[in-house]
């Protein structure tokens, strides 16, 4: 396996029986010899933005962050990988955010503290997805899972992200990329 896989989504395997990450969707933003690093989308949602920036103490409790529906969304666990950072996921602009990794032609993400005040300040993108924590894979490991037929990489879709409702994106996710939902994976032999 090379490390073509990043960037790209990877499809949670309909029985992969890990509770961190059943009927997820990766974004992979980093693949390669040395190992993988992702963000979960649709991990277990948080309080929204504005109440999370406020309780963190991010943001004073006084402060009014701009009138955009990003903050109003709920965060989202990212993975179980250093719990502390947030990130966010936004389509690209022609002036990069500090610290920003592009995800394919248009997405990016950032987990760097001045591209956050860029955009609690209003700055930067109107809209992204933010994320807490992400998932790593060591050298080798993640090659390895998908060969267990654990995950199913797929190419990264914007317009997946941001537009489908993260409590259906696992199976939108699949049905744009195999033509089938996740239930025609499982088998029901035997069953009456």
């Amino acid at each position: 396996m090379t490390n073509d896989l990043a960037p790209g989504l990877l499809l949670a395997a309909p029985s992969l029986g890990d509770p961190n990450f059943e009927r997820t969707v990766v974004l992979l933003g980093h693949h390669d010899g040395k190992g993988a690093m992702g963000w979960v989308l649709n991990g277990e949602e948080l309080p929204p933005v504005d109440e999370l920036l406020h309780k963190s103490g991010l943001v004073p409790k006084n402060t009014a962050l701009p009138r955009r529906k990003a903050f109003g969304r709920p965060a989202r666990v990212g993975g179980p990988v250093a719990p502390a950072s947030g990130w966010i996921v936004y389509r690209r602009a022609s002036a990069p955010l500090p610290g920003e990794l592009a995800i394919g032609p248009e997405l990016a993400i950032t987990g760097d503290s001045d591209a956050l005040a860029a955009v609690i300040r209003g700055e930067g993108p109107t809209d992204f997805r933010m994320l807490i924590g992400y998932a790593g894979w060591s050298p080798g490991q993640l090659e390895g899972e998908i060969q267990q037929g654990a995950w199913l990489p797929a190419p990264v879709d914007a317009g997946l992200v941001f537009e489908t409702p993260m409590v259906d994106l696992w199976e939108e996710a699949y049905k744009r990329t195999v033509g089938a939902s996740p239930g025609s994976f499982t088998s029901r032999r035997g069953q009456a």
